[in-house]
């Protein structure tokens, strides 16, 4: 019998074209996730900001203005507009996909 101590050339390129296959497929969905994942933060950052500013208007009566605020890279804009009987502070931006963003509460 022969002397067999390891992988074949066939098996060996088999294996290696398995895991090019799944590398294609897995690796642009990573990136996917990453991606959303960013503008999953972004969005949080948006909602901590407009509820920041929109606690200081009810709860210590401070000055409804429109203002520029940059965190972590990204300008948020930051709109105050009024209704018959509220304000509506809405926040902007442009996430990582280059999508304009909007989140709002009322005040």
């Amino acid at each position: 019998m022969r002397n067999c101590k390891g992988f074949s050339l066939a098996e060996t390129l088999t294996a290696l074209g398995i895991w090019s296959i799944l590398l294609s497929i897995i690796i642009p969905q990573m990136m996917v996730l990453v991606q959303e994942r960013r503008n999953v933060e972004q969005m949080n950052i948006a909602y901590k900001i407009i509820h920041e500013k929109t606690e200081q208007v009810i709860f210590h009566h401070t000055a409804k203005i429109n203002e520029k605020i940059s965190m972590n890279g990204v300008d948020y804009e930051l709109n105050w507009r009024e209704g018959k009987n509220y304000s509506k502070g809405c926040i902007t931006w442009t996430n990582n996909s280059k999508q304009e963003k909007e989140v709002c509460l009322s005040a």
